[in-house]
């Protein structure tokens, strides 16, 4: 029988970072009165990065159903960080947009999560980290497929 150790296990330890990160990213959202979640956050950088991008593509991009999504969308709408317009070529379909508020938010939440990125990675040096998301990247493409 193979031995299992947690520690040697690449799935565990990057669930465990992650949740770490988000646990730690949510409270400093709270302390700062950010009006959003780890969860939101991640949905705005999509946008931040590719605005006015399908309610559905963005599903599959943060790795959502389609019903988080929407109730996600909905959120950040109803907060008036983001606009959800019908598309030109299909009207069933919504596009998100950030508005100007959603802009601001997103530079300050931006900040409040280099600065934990910053305090996790203190004493690794550059080339391990980019040999770090190498790897993930990979072992991500490995089960897209």
């Amino acid at each position: 029988m193979t031995e299992y150790k947690l520690d040697k296990s690449l799935g565990h330890l990057a669930s465990r970072f992650s949740r770490m990160v988000l646990r730690r990213f949510n409270a400093v959202l709270q302390q700062n009165a950010m009006p959003i979640t780890s969860e939101q956050y991640s949905l705005l950088v999509q946008l931040w990065d590719s605005n006015g991008l399908p309610q559905g593509m963005l599903a599959e991009k943060t790795a959502k159903d389609k019903t988080t999504m929407a109730r996600l969308a909905a959120g950040l709408e109803e907060r008036g960080l983001i606009v959800r317009l019908p598309s030109p070529s299909d009207a069933r379909e919504r596009l998100l947009y950030l508005t100007d508020r959603g802009k601001e938010l997103i530079d300050r939440a931006t900040a409040l999560a280099r600065g934990i990125l910053e305090e996790a990675q203190r004493g690794i040096d550059a080339a391990e980290l980019e040999s770090c998301r190498d790897v993930l990247r990979r072992a991500c493409a490995n089960l897209s497929k």
